[in-house]
């Protein structure tokens, strides 16, 4: 495994943070991002963490407001064939995403070691802060707060 100390392993790093940058600077950021910050701020959970246990679940919700640009992302990732259809292929981006999540062994809030009744009670409020954020409006499908809760809930197990 590599360490602190591995100058290659850190210029990649660096590589890759300065590419995400530049992503996010030119598109900006969406749901599974808004949804994700207040998770971090009241768990103490590593942003990337969260954003992977929401990222299935997020895409499947917003999947069908923009199929065609879901099955481009199944496509490149290699998930869909160039013949499957857009809703076939954005179907099976979801599908690719679950199993890459179960694959790492993303744990779920639960398996995290939150305890449901915080999880439940703190929801609400993460709804609101996500919704506050601004993020979700750059999202194919604009969420309701009940609609995050509905997104937490499914995540937490």
């Amino acid at each position: 495994m590599p360490t602190g100390g591995d100058a290659q392993v850190r210029e990649a790093m660096m590589l890759a943070a300065t590419q995400a940058d530049i992503a996010f600077s030119n598109s900006s950021v969406a749901l599974v991002h808004g949804v994700s910050r207040p998770i971090g701020a009241h768990f103490h959970i590593a942003h990337g963490l969260s954003n992977a246990m929401l990222f299935p679940a997020v895409t499947a919700f917003s999947v069908h407001a923009a199929p065609g640009r879901y099955a481009d992302c199944a496509r490149a990732l290699g998930a869909a064939a160039i013949t499957d259809g857009d809703t076939a292929a954005a179907d099976k981006l979801v599908d690719a995403l679950g199993s890459l999540c179960r694959d790492l062994a993303v744990p779920t809030p639960h398996d995290y070691g939150i305890d449901q009744d915080e999880w439940n009670c703190l929801t609400p409020i993460m709804a609101e802060q996500a919704l506050a954020s601004g993020s979700p409006a750059n999202n194919p499908v604009v969420p309701t707060a009940d609609e995050i809760l509905e997104l937490y809930s499914r995540i937490y197990a």
